[in-house]
């Protein structure tokens, strides 16, 4: 028992790594007198601070509740705080945000008319309010609370969709229902929340179920009653003349929303959310040159799952190689609105040393709190890399720019007239070569072509003493790399390189090695080290070079040379 009260008290206290604070009204529109609902739903401690109200509206009977669940392995307390609000003043009354503990709400409009009986449909949170305070005069034993994050929200919004079923008898049996209107999908989410409230002085049980609403098109959408049908303890009557079990019936109400459009000026893909966050969590201080770095990007979204986001990518330059792996993804729901963390990381492997600079692909969105277009980006990082071995060891040669280029010549030389002058000297310098070469073929002086031939500048192929270094170290990207130098001349890919050699176990070890890098786990990395080291332990045997043009003709000559 002292066990458990200290796991609770430790959630309590826990700071949680994605915090959960809602506000919302039970309506929208209200007549000037009349009291309007706050809710607010939240994860922190500390109860949140009302100073920011009492200039616009009066405050009366605030209420809290607070329940204990058992989620992912761990325990999560969910507080509740509800509070009447009476507004001062008729027009357009904006709720300001609320501090809750480390958490703030988010704003709320309220229109407040004067006088006469409002047309408007109350909001999805109306209903809950309604329903809060007729059971506690008809002690009715069971009811049902439908709650709607967003009344307008945009087309292929996530709208979060609660319902609550509150039930004051023992429950035996029964089935709750919620079915997806036209024009929109409907999603079950999570797992169903169990707990007890207070509703005036009468202890009720509470089951607590999430469905995630994506609209399909615009205009007015409505969202049917939720139903439950089932079977409770039966009183002595029943016990008596019965089976022992009372039938027992609740219906919520039906929910309005009215779902708007896209935006004339929002961006393509479609991304509706209420917050998107693109950080580099983890970079390397520095980096070798030939060797692999390993960066992370994390993505958080409030308002899609992982299905609807783009894929997160790094880009980097200095003619660095990037080599993204799997990613790993935390789906949650908040009241039904889902919420994703994808986490990805990403192997670079940079050609030379200097200064890396990584960058994470911004993403385009649209921020359906403020009403606006947003894009999330990290900061850009510099990671400095060391020279490395072999064709690693040489830093990257500087290109001297276009202006730099221009600065060295005079203002005269670098007019067109000039330039046309020597584009016709050129060229008849260029006639008088073509003479002056069939000259010489008539002449029979022709220098062999061997003599003059040049040494090649293309860089040395790698040793095989440095194949064996790194497949000790293990590193698939950097094994890929040298395995590419190797070659003469290097090649551009993996799919190159398989294509140069002749044994059928290297190129198999290849194509272990790319479903390792790529195949999002089809084959584990030790697999294929394990077959790269068996298959390249002698160094790797190239196909032979086509010897058409140096080859001499089985053939005699037609007219042989005297």
């Amino acid at each position: 028992m002292k066990r458990g009260i200290a796991l609770i008290a430790l959630a309590m206290f826990a700071v949680p790594a994605w915090a959960k604070t809602s506000a919302t009204l039970d309506r929208t529109r209200v007549k000037q007198g009349d009291a309007v609902m706050l809710t607010i739903a939240t994860d922190q401690v500390g109860a949140p601070d009302y100073s920011a109200l009492r200039s616009r509206f009066r405050v009366e009977d605030v209420a809290s509740e607070r329940s204990v669940r058992y989620a992912n392995g761990s325990l999560a307390v969910d507080l509740r705080y509800r509070v009447e609000l009476i507004a001062l003043q008729p027009g357009i009354q904006t709720i300001p945000s609320l501090a809750v503990g480390r958490d703030r709400t988010q704003p709320l409009q309220l229109e407040v008319t004067v006088g006469g009986n409002t047309t408007a449909s109350p909001s999805p949170q109306a209903q809950p309010a309604l329903q809060q305070t007729q059971p506690a005069a008809s002690q009715r034993p069971v009811f049902i609370q439908t709650q709607v994050d967003d009344r307008h929200p945009y087309v292929q919004q996530s709208v979060g969709v609660t319902v609550r079923l509150i039930y004051a008898t023992q429950m035996l049996d029964g089935a709750l229902d919620l079915d997806a209107p036209p024009g929109a999908s409907l999603r079950r989410v999570g797992e169903d929340v169990q707990g007890t409230e207070d509703i005036g002085g009468r202890s009720y049980s509470v089951i607590e179920r999430h469905y995630v609403l994506v609209p399909d098109r615009s205009g007015a959408l409505t969202l049917p009653a939720a139903r439950f049908s089932g079977h409770g303890q039966g009183g002595f009557f029943d016990d008596v003349f019965g089976d022992g079990r009372e039938n027992m019936r609740a219906s919520g109400q039906p929910q309005v929303l009215q779902v708007r459009a896209l935006p004339a000026n929002a961006a393509q893909p479609w991304l509706p959310l209420r917050r998107l966050e693109l950080q580099v969590t983890a970079v390397p201080r520095s980096a070798t040159a030939g060797q692999t770095a390993v960066v992370t990007l994390r993505m958080q979204a409030d308002g899609a799952s992982a299905a609807q986001l783009p894929e997160l990518m790094l880009t980097a330059d200095s003619d660095a190689q990037v080599y993204p792996e799997a990613p790993t993804i935390d789906d949650r729901d908040n009241g039904g609105r889902p919420q994703t963390v994808v986490t990805r990381r990403f192997s670079v492997v940079p050609a030379h040393a200097g200064a890396l600079r990584l960058q994470a692909t911004p993403i385009q969105w649209w921020d359906v709190a403020n009403d606006q277009p947003a894009t999330a980006q990290a900061q850009p990082v510099t990671v400095n890399v060391a020279p490395g071995t072999g064709a690693f060891a040489a830093p990257a040669a500087t290109q001297p720019t276009a202006a730099q280029e221009g600065a060295k010549w005079p203002r005269w030389l670098r007019s067109g007239f000039v330039w046309s002058i020597a584009a016709a000297v050129v060229g008849l310098l260029w006639i008088a070569s073509l003479a002056w070469v069939a000259r010489r073929r008539d002449m029979h002086v022709a220098a062999p072509a061997a003599a003059n031939a040049k040494p090649s500048s293309a860089p040395q192929p790698l040793r095989k003493d440095e194949l064996n270094e790194v497949l000790d170290s293990g590193d698939l990207a950097r094994i890929a790399q040298t395995l590419q130098r190797m070659a003469d001349p290097p090649a551009a890919d993996l799919d190159a390189l398989k294509s140069r050699l002749q044994s059928m176990p290297q190129a198999d070890a290849i194509d272990a090695l790319q479903a390792a890098l790529w195949g999002n786990g089809r084959i584990a990395p030790e697999t294929a080290l394990a077959s790269l080291r068996q298959a390249f332990r002698d160094g790797p045997q190239w196909r032979a070079a086509q010897a058409a043009k140096t080859a001499k003709s089985t053939l005699p000559p037609l007219y042989p040379e005297h």
